[in-house]
């Protein structure tokens, strides 16, 4: 049996390539996704269409990373603590400029964990919070939170937030919506029901 046809540009089946859904966008702010390893070629993983949509986004892959390759002086991690800044509020605090970098991890809530005590250098810097005001739209992944979002959610509200701009970035929501419903589409409206909304419909009366 052959292999399975690949698109270069996203790394998905070529079937599911999303391709045609990406618009250029140029953020004003770097974007710097630090990806688990297991996320990298997930067929539902959404950190691709930042990197290929976004003029400033860059996705680094591992466990361990080199603190030398980031400005420490001037990023963010985003990442939800009682300490952190919303990122509405950093325009208006004047704590950041046009060279300030953001960083996001991709992964499960318990790899990105994973990863923020893995690499002590992003426990040191400032948290940074963002200001859902949607549900998440990953209908085909399960969070252990009511509020977890993919990473391209994430980052649309970051961006949307950091810019005071949300049409800008809905392009990306449009790729990911394209996504997730094409791999609904695969696997079948009745499977679909069965694994996810029937589901979640016990979940809400636990």
């Amino acid at each position: 049996m052959g292999k399975r046809a690949t698109c270069a540009r996203c790394v998905k089946a070529a079937s599911a390539c999303i391709c045609a859904t990406i618009e250029s966008i140029d953020n004003r702010h770097f974007l710097h996704i630090l990806q688990d390893p297991s996320e990298e070629k997930k067929a539902i993983g959404t950190a691709r269409i930042l990197d290929l949509s976004l003029t400033r986004a860059k996705i680094s892959v591992g466990e361990l990373f080199d603190a030398r390759l980031f400005d420490l002086q001037n990023s963010y991690l985003v990442f939800p603590e009682p300490a952190a800044i919303p990122a509405d509020r950093l325009l208006q605090t004047k704590l950041i400029d046009n060279n300030s970098q953001f960083i996001l991890l991709d992964g499960s809530w318990k790899k990105a964990y994973k990863l923020l005590m893995s690499n002590p250098f992003l426990q040191r810097l400032p948290k940074v919070s963002i200001n859902a005001n949607k549900k998440s739209n990953y209908r085909i992944r399960k969070s252990p939170r009511d509020d977890g979002l993919s990473t391209v959610e994430a980052a649309y509200y970051l961006l949307s937030q950091l810019e005071n701009n949300s049409e800008k970035f809905t392009p990306l929501l449009k790729s990911f919506t394209a996504m997730i419903d094409y791999q609904i589409a695969k696997m079948g409206l009745d499977v679909y029901q069965r694994h996810y909304i029937k589901e979640n419909s016990d979940k809400e009366k636990d």
